[in-house]
């Protein structure tokens, strides 16, 4: 008989604003509900509790594999040295602890974007800027830059898509709607690309001046589907979540390409 499957550590970056904590645990829940069969954990990078460091050391104590997955839209310093420098600190022999991929760049998130835009009364005709934290590694922003593409072709090319940060590089959330107004857009809204509330989103919305704003993206089933998905990646490979050996294979739109539902 065999036992209890890898643990599923979600690890967020964490944040000072208690409603971050609430995004988070509401995603666990969609989670838990999704695989009911999966034991899944949260651990931050800094700022809340527990530490990633300590539950993988818990899990080393007690002889317990993990899969780390990522809470994270773009692979950038976290995903690159934070994370993988936590699981090398806690490894111990006989205990295997895998990293999953980051979350971005997903149809699934294009997605969830498409139904807060919806929540929100958005019209497909509204320019929109695509608000991001930022980074200061250019390959992360690029990664924001091409899901607004993507975001801006799934909509029908109807208006323009224009990526923002909060942070690190530019255009800020406030040129970005400068530029959209210069272009003799009327309607425009800003499309959170954030997991979870925190500081970043709300001098993004600041940005915004008034405009329409959505919610974060963690407390939606698109999230959880896609969280599910890079664990079962991470543990058998994503040629196999191309058939139907994925235990837990997120439904994929047939290509990028594709329309939302």
């Amino acid at each position: 008989m065999t036992g209890p499957g890898p643990l599923l550590l979600a690890v967020a970056h964490g944040s000072s604003d208690p409603a971050a904590v609430g995004a988070h645990r509401a995603l666990l829940g969609r989670i838990r509900a999704a695989a009911p069969g999966v034991e899944v954990r949260l651990g931050y990078l800094g700022h809340t509790d527990p530490p990633v460091l300590d539950v993988l050391r818990e899990c080393a104590a007690t002889g317990r594999n993990a899969v780390v997955v990522p809470l994270l839209l773009v692979a950038a310093s976290h995903a690159r040295g934070d994370i993988p420098a936590a699981i090398r600190a806690a490894r111990r022999d006989g205990v295997r602890f895998d990293c999953a991929r980051v979350l971005g760049p997903h149809p699934l998130l294009l997605r969830a974007i498409h139904g807060r835009l919806a929540a929100a009364g958005v019209p497909a005709s509204a320019a929109l800027v695509l608000a991001a934290a930022g980074s200061a590694d250019p390959d992360a922003n690029a990664e924001v830059a091409g899901t607004a593409r993507l975001l801006w072709e799934w909509r029908g090319g109807m208006a323009p898509v224009e990526p923002a940060f909060a942070s690190a590089t530019g255009p800020s959330v406030a040129e970005a709607v400068a530029r959209l107004r210069r272009l003799g857009h009327g309607a425009i809204a800003m499309a959170s690309y954030f997991l979870a509330p925190g500081r970043l989103l709300s001098r993004a919305a600041a940005g915004a001046n008034g405009l329409v704003a959505t919610e974060p993206l963690a407390d939606t089933d698109e999230v959880a589907a896609l969280v599910l998905e890079r664990y079962a990646e991470a543990l058998v490979g994503p040629a196999a979540l191309s058939g139907d050996t994925g235990m837990y294979r997120a439904p994929w739109p047939g290509s990028r390409s594709d329309p939302p539902a």
